[in-house]
């Protein structure tokens, strides 16, 4: 794995972090309520309401599925596992087929394993422009401050249906912006699905499956983020 396409698997992840966009959503809200115009007022509205709705559990563990198109090819490339994330942790993204590996993310570093347990890379994020912001992201993410991650994108909030919503989060930092055009999620109670489009014309879509909540991690778990 190039350092290129880790950094991209790992800026999906954080996107992927969005099963506790409750935290993006109320911070967004909360921002949007200083403004006075309706159409603000309407968006913090929305904005609201999905955060309302949303899971705001210590542990989230499910299935996934992820499609990559890339560009200029027909098929796709399809890969299937487990995550987990906790909140006071990180992020654990384990894939069982086609070929088995895990991506852990904190707040701090990136660690990617093989099958056979064996770290094959580790990225830690001082002195690391980019490791920073994966960093910083990672951090207001799971903690809930979004003051260093909301000037990093614009966000369109809408309801879909009786219990669905959808988030396009369009980045305004140029670093962000040479990966991504934009990201689309969209769930109920948990977030069931993520778009990411590449600035280099790949797409990825996620589908999160069966997730479930509880209130701490397995010691077996917690071994993982040390």
């Amino acid at each position: 794995m190039t350092r290129r396409s880790f950094l991209l698997s790992s800026v999906s992840l954080i996107a992927l972090v969005g099963i506790g966009a409750s935290r993006l959503a109320l911070a967004a809200d909360k921002r949007a309520e200083k403004r006075t115009d309706k159409g603000s007022d309407k968006g913090s509205d929305t904005l609201h309401e999905i955060a309302a709705r949303l899971s705001d559990a210590p542990v989230i563990r499910g299935r996934f599925e992820q499609r990559r198109q890339l560009a200029g090819f027909a098929t796709p490339l399809i890969s299937r596992g487990e995550f987990l994330l906790a909140r006071e942790h990180g992020l654990a993204w384990t894939t069982r087929e086609p070929v088995a590996s895990s991506l852990v993310v904190t707040p701090t570093q990136l660690v990617v394993r093989g099958a056979d347990g064996q770290v094959q890379q580790r990225m830690g994020a001082d002195g690391q422009p980019a490791m920073r912001i994966l960093g910083e992201s990672m951090v207001a993410l799971l903690r809930g401050d979004f003051s260093s991650l909301l000037p990093r994108f614009s966000v369109d909030a809408r309801m879909t249906g009786k219990d669905g919503w959808a988030l396009t989060l369009t980045p305004t930092d140029a670093g962000i912006r040479r990966a991504f055009a934009r990201i689309d999620l969209s769930g109920d109670r948990f977030v069931r699905s993520i778009r990411m489009d590449e600035a280099g014309g790949d797409v990825t879509q996620i589908r999160l499956i069966d997730p479930s909540t509880s209130p701490q991690l397995s010691a077996a778990e917690a071994q993982r983020f040390e």
